[in-house]
């Protein structure tokens, strides 16, 4: 007998020690107020949703869940939590009040993402019932994919994306009735590749997911290092985040007091000074992209505003200052980012300097383009366009640093992004900026993202089962090298590049973003349109490799590059 109670009482304690894990390896949101700020932004869209039946997929500790339940108020909602005897005392609560709504579930991870079981069980009707081209409004799914795993494990975020993207192109799962809507609270740095803010971390799941879906980041400051060590060009950053205000103002779209990003104080400031010129933002301005040392030189050379720096020139600034400050080693720090700033303002003045020209050649290129232009003017532009583009490209190869032509590279492809109509990255279409969330607005402390997904519907490639197979093996191969070109084709099927791209008229329209000459138009600038064409053209072309060729083909490649780096030359 007592040896039969050590063992139960062994069994108890394991299973314990499990549901306390999985407690602390799920993030949950424990901020009321957080939850009132997304809801104010969400409102306006949420009321279209009253009395829908809410498929809340790891609810946790359900406050998020409680606060949208008030707004919505569903006809059914059901708590999908898989671990659901860890988070009993929180959901309880919600299941047990009088006229409950509230349906708590708790299979398997893999049920919860699907909908068989629930039409199975009766918490859902057939789907198929719904127009699969108008939005299904008769359901909003709530997802939690913040977890904690251990290094090496694939984002759980990007796997039930890549997931839901091929559901919405096949017409199947939760999207066999129609276009349903997500809620997704998701790791910060999880958003980096599904919302990239640069092009740099532009990949092919940000290329499917632009076909498939308009993601808004609702809460996020994305203080993730890696993002941070790769800043947007200022210029375009900037841009981008005024034509936004803009548009908040004009909608009446505020940010709580405390939710203001970073990049929101940024432009709110600059935005109050167009009318006047401020001398002291020079370095903000300058520079193409900012430095973690900006904020930190503004700041001292407030605190040394009344110290004459023409006094103290070269060696001599230390010397000669006065005692008070030349034993301040924040005065030695000052003096050594004056020192850096006026490296990088000379850096990358020369890099501006090309920009600006590829700009200009960049425009010329979209009047020669103009179906209403006379022959003899297009004939004199592209002559034009030629001999600029030579002189530029002597100026480049000319250049002492390959970093230099590494950042020169990078910028123009990015200007160019932005510049098109509409803009590449699906960061610059949000309505408004996303709202700061702090870690400790969350348990255990950790940056999470609001991701609001409304997928629509999808472009008619690919169609049948064996292109949608082969559709993301072709895509695959070519985000090998996100930085290459179209020529790639060929090292998959020889022949394929001339077969191909003359059927995708996109690919080399300036006008839609494309390039005259496709060398100078890089994997990670391919549009929509672009890939919906050369899919297309792809399965129409007779000499295609089967899928088996194809995949080995693509097997050829060490693995796909998501660093974001730019291949040296």
């Amino acid at each position: 007998m007592a040896q039969a109670f050590q063992v139960a009482s062994k069994q108890v304690s394991k299973a314990l020690r499990a549901e306390r894990l999985k407690i602390r390896s799920r993030v949950n949101i424990v901020s009321p107020q957080l939850c009132d700020d997304a809801l104010g932004r969400l409102l306006p869209s949420l009321r279209k949703y009253e009395g829908c039946t809410i498929i809340d997929i790891n609810p946790g500790v359900g406050l998020w869940s409680s606060k949208i339940h008030d707004v919505v108020r569903p006809r059914k909602h059901i708590l999908a939590e898989p671990s659901s005897s860890a988070f009993a005392s929180a959901l309880e609560p919600l299941i047990k009040q009088k006229d409950s709504r509230y349906h708590l579930v708790d299979w398997p991870q893999m049920d919860t993402w699907t909908p068989d079981r629930y039409v199975a069980e009766g918490l859902l009707p057939a789907l198929h019932t719904h127009d699969p081209k108008k939005p299904n409004r008769s359901i909003l799914i709530l997802a939690n994919t913040a977890v904690l795993t251990h290094k090496g494990h694939p984002p759980k975020t990007l796997l039930k994306l890549m997931d839901w993207a091929n559901d919405i192109t096949s017409g199947s799962g939760f999207y066999v009735g129609g276009p349903v809507r997500v809620l997704l609270w998701c790791p910060e740095k999880d958003a980096i590749p599904v919302l990239p803010r640069t092009i740099r971390y532009r990949s092919k799941l940000s290329l499917l997911l632009e076909m498939t879906c308009h993601i808004e980041e609702i809460v996020g400051s994305r203080e993730s290092v890696r993002e941070k060590q790769t800043k947007r060009d200022q210029a375009v950053e900037l841009e981008s985040a005024k034509r936004v205000a803009k548009n908040m103002q004009k909608s009446g779209i505020t940010v709580p007091l405390g939710r203001e990003t970073d990049l929101h104080e940024q432009v709110q400031e600059a935005l109050a000074q167009s009318e006047s010129k401020d001398t002291t933002r020079e370095m903000e301005t300058t520079p193409i992209r900012a430095r973690s040392w900006h904020q930190e030189l503004q700041a001292l050379r407030q605190k040394f505003k009344d110290v004459d720096l023409a006094l103290y020139k070269g060696k001599r600034r230390m010397a000669n200052a006065p005692p008070n400050i030349a034993e301040d080693p924040a005065y030695a720090r000052f003096i050594e980012l004056e020192r850096n700033l006026k490296h990088v303002q000379k850096r990358t003045g020369v890099i501006e300097e090309l920009l600006q020209e590829q700009s200009q050649i960049d425009a010329l290129d979209l009047q020669a383009h103009d179906p209403n232009r006379k022959e003899s003017q297009r004939t004199a532009t592209l002559a034009e366009i030629q001999n600029r583009k030579e002189v530029l490209q002597e100026r480049i190869e000319n250049l002492g640093s390959q970093t230099v032509r590494d950042e020169y590279e990078f910028f123009k492809h990015e200007r160019k992004a932005y510049a098109q109509n509409p803009p590449l990255l699906m960061w610059d279409h949000r309505s408004a900026d996303p709202l700061k969330a702090s870690k400790e607005e969350f348990q255990p402390a950790k940056g999470l993202c609001l991701l609001d997904i409304e997928p629509r519907h999808p472009l008619p490639y690919p169609t049948t089962v064996p292109q949608r197979t082969s559709s993301p093996v072709l895509t695959t191969t070519l985000w090998q090298n996100r930085w290459g070109n179209l020529k790639v084709l060929d090292q998959i099927a020889p022949g394929a590049f001339d077969a191909v791209t003359p059927e995708v008229p996109s690919l080399r329209d300036p006008t839609r973003g494309g390039e005259r000459d496709l060398r100078h138009l890089p994997i990670c600038r391919l549009t929509p349109e672009m890939a919906h064409g050369l899919t297309k053209a792809w399965f129409e072309w007779p000499f295609r490799p089967n899928l088996a060729e194809l995949i080995h083909k693509g097997s050829v490649y060490e693995g796909s590059d998501d660093s974001g780096a730019m291949p040296r030359n």
